[in-house]
């Protein structure tokens, strides 16, 4: 599933968003947080990682520490 299919599966406009990204060329993950609000109003971040497949992902309701979507090109 590519993040933009994942995304379309969230309803919560006040969700925050954590990506880590895993790119091959690269050593080091690269973490991009986000609102989901934003996502669905502004040319952000993760519109650049749409096509990036969620490899997998966590939830944390109501708590702000160790969310996160992992995807990969």
């Amino acid at each position: 599933m590519t993040l933009q299919e994942f995304l379309k599966l969230i309803h919560d406009e006040e969700a925050r968003i954590e990506l880590e990204i895993d790119e091959p060329d690269k050593d080091d993950y690269q973490y991009y947080s986000f609102w989901f609000s934003d996502y669905t109003t502004d040319d952000d971040i993760a519109k650049y990682y749409k096509e990036y497949h969620v490899i997998s992902f966590g939830f944390l309701p109501e708590q702000k520490a160790d969310i996160q979507i992992t995807i990969k090109p």
